[in-house]
């Protein structure tokens, strides 16, 4: 099984972080390759920084759909081309977001996720309410710090703030399970789980066990109305990339 973990911010420090925290937890036989694009924000902050990040996303996609059994978006929150790679691609496709609350409500009743800047409170919020899962959010706290903090010297500190965030999330908020709100906080979840005894989910590693399993099951991504193979249309100045999503659903 090859699994490709797609990291759509451009920093390298995160693509390898990213790559460790995938190895850690793939299964013999299972081979985790983690990539980036080379153009695109350095970190993904906002609704702006998700779409800038899309093409240079597809690219990566488009032209690595045929080397993978599965494929996981590292992005923390709902990121549009999680849905459009569904649009795309008969393999499975993951976000780190959904991976990370499915498993956080089989290991409990309430969960809280713990973000780093504050505008990310509302997109995680709105995000929760899309996986239909609102009602078992005790709640999203921020440590309000940028994403590239967790980057290099300082991140020990940002570390201490999201382990005080995450012991409020538990004794404040009624939080049974934490789960990571950002994939740069990849490896952090084995401290936390010691620090405050409760469960701790990575992203990562939760999205590379549940491709793991739905590849081990025979599980594709169902071709019927919302991820229908995509009709062909006329691009103006785009790419011809592009427009081979389109030419492998029509036959041509």
């Amino acid at each position: 099984m090859k699994i490709l973990i797609l990291n759509p911010n451009t920093s390298e420090d995160f693509t390898r972080a990213i790559q460790k925290a995938g190895e850690a937890v793939k299964s013999p036989g299972t081979e985790v390759v983690c990539l980036n694009p080379s153009s695109g924000p350095r970190s993904i902050e906002s609704v702006y920084d998700e779409l800038l990040s899309c093409t240079p996303c597809l690219e990566v996609l488009i032209a690595h759909q045929a080397e993978f059994d599965g494929f996981i978006i590292a992005c923390y929150g709902n990121h549009p081309v999680i849905h459009a790679a569904r649009e795309m691609l008969n393999q499975p496709v993951l976000g780190i977001m959904e991976a990370s609350l499915y498993l956080a409500c089989i290991a409990g009743h309430t969960f809280s996720v713990i973000s780093s800047g504050d505008r990310a409170i509302t997109m995680f919020w709105d995000a929760i309410k899309a996986f239909g899962i609102k009602e078992r959010c005790a709640s999203v706290r921020s440590t309000g710090t940028a994403v590239l903090a967790l980057e290099g010297l300082g991140k020990e500190k940002v570390e201490d703030l999201i382990l005080a965030e995450a012991r409020k999330a538990v004794e404040e908020d009624g939080a049974e399970v934490i789960s990571l709100g950002c994939a740069g906080m990849a490896g952090l979840d084995e401290r936390l789980k010691r620090e405050l005894g409760v469960p701790v989910v990575d992203g990562v590693a939760a999205a590379v066990k549940l491709i793991e399993a739905l590849v081990g099951c025979g599980i594709q991504t169902s071709k019927r109305r919302a991820y229908s193979p995509l009709e062909g249309k006329e691009l103006v100045n785009l790419p011809k990339v592009f427009s081979l999503p389109y030419d492998q659903n029509s036959g041509d």
